[in-house]
């Protein structure tokens, strides 16, 4: 694919995303004000639920990173156990 194919294709996505975009103005613009109110209301409430599922899942990977790295650091304090130890 050539460069000036790309820029075509990205300049039809780029006319498609903006033609979509000017269609759900206008749906919304349609709209009585209650319904606007309550649509933004839905839109908010849905970006706070991806944000705050984002903080959970980041805050769980550092919780699991920092365990692995204690567990890691306590196996080489202790170093390696060998089973075949007679006891004393």
């Amino acid at each position: 694919m050539s460069a000036h194919d790309e820029s075509n294709s990205s300049s039809a996505e780029s006319k498609a995303a903006s033609d979509a975009a000017d269609g759900v103005r206008k749906a919304f613009a349609a709209l009585p004000f209650e319904q606007k109110i309550t649509t933004l209301l839905c839109v908010e409430l849905d970006m706070l639920g991806n944000v705050v599922d984002t903080v959970v899942s980041a805050a769980s990977r550092a919780a699991d990173e920092i365990a692995e790295a204690f567990s890691c650091n306590t196996q080489a304090e202790s170093g390696p156990v060998n089973s075949q130890a007679t006891p004393i």
